[in-house]
């Protein structure tokens, strides 16, 4: 019999860190599961070197077992006594020529798990990460970045598609991220999506998945326009992390901006925007329904109005000021 593999392949910024982190800190519970989360192609707590090699151009003409870390994985997999295996990346679901897995489905029972989110708070999110980020660093205010960027992200129709044609529409685990989607969290929802039962206990997530948590407004615009002159790699990570955990345990201090925050107008707009292409992907893998994120039920943030649109000298000096000892 083939052993279950399930593929989690996104999308970004649906807790995919916290998830990778909690599995990874968790042998106890993966035991209990009996759940293999293979350190093989594992760096950050989740399977990108996996992603990696498939893009290398060294190895554009090999087969997956002719790929060190694949065979690595392989090799892994064949000598657990575990019957499911979990890889995590959400840079799977993001430009990864899924043709090449072709020889998974050969020797696994494939599952691919993929979380939609509603697409505003999806691109709230999106944002605040790419400008936290040392390889993009983000210096368009938010609706500018909205008007002038694809938004390949929240193309879900596309970003499935190889996928189902690859291991079956039946194999696509589609779930909908959101509060009321995830009553008792995200890890019990990820292990139910699974097949489970029962959902073991785990250990907290590591440090690393607070580069992950959204800066609250002030602290993002903050970071947002000292990035032009932040252009050394090193100590960056760690720069957010500290600033991250600094302004996310006071937050009522860094809410004089509307840094990072879609209007009420632009939500239902972008809601419109890919309603057609949200729909024609629950209609695939979760069957016929409405919509999940209707435009009319976006959420309205109060005070948005008089918020600033930009942070002024005043508020700059301000978060300068709170954030000196981090520094």
């Amino acid at each position: 019999m083939k052993k279950r593999l399930f593929l989690h392949i996104g999308s970004h910024k649906t807790a995919t860190t916290f998830l990778q982190s909690s599995f990874a800190a968790s042998p106890q519970a993966l035991a209990e599961l009996d759940l293999l989360y293979p350190r093989a192609g594992r760096i950050y707590e989740a399977h990108f070197n996996l992603v990696w090699a498939l893009n290398d151009r060294a190895f554009a003409n090999r087969a997956l077992q002719d790929i060190p870390v694949w065979a690595e994985l392989f090799a892994e997999i064949d000598a657990s006594p575990h019957a499911t295996v979990l890889l995590s990346s959400e840079n799977f679901g993001w430009g990864s020529d899924v043709t090449r897995l072709a020889d998974l489905a050969k020797r696994y029972d494939v599952q691919v798990i993929y979380y939609l989110r509603s697409p505003d708070s999806h691109l709230e999110s999106f944002y605040n990460q790419v400008v936290k980020d040392f390889d993009t660093k983000e210096q368009r205010p938010l609706e500018r970045y909205m008007s002038e960027d694809q938004l390949g992200i929240l193309d879900t129709t596309k970003l499935l598609t190889p996928w189902a044609e690859m291991f079956g529409r039946a194999a696509i685990r589609l779930r909908l991220f959101s509060k009321s989607f995830l009553p008792d969290g995200i890890l019990a929802d990820f292990v139910k999506a699974m097949g489970y039962a029962t959902v073991p206990a785990f250990n907290p997530a590591a440090d690393s998945a607070q580069h992950k948590v959204a800066l609250p407004p002030d602290a993002l615009e903050y970071l947002r326009l000292s990035n032009p002159w932040l252009t050394e790699r090193a100590g960056h990570h760690d720069f957010v992390v500290r600033l991250v955990k600094f302004s996310t345990a006071n937050p009522a201090a860094f809410q004089t901006t509307r840094s990072g925050i879609l209007s009420p107008r632009a939500r239902q707009v972008l809601r419109l925007r890919v309603r057609a292409n949200q729909l024609q992907a629950v209609h695939a893998y979760l069957g016929p329904r409405r919509t999940p994120f209707p435009a009319n039920e976006a959420p309205d943030f109060p005070g948005y109005d008089s918020r600033l649109p930009e942070a002024d000298a005043k508020v700059m000096g301000k978060v300068a000021a709170l954030i000196r000892g981090i520094v």
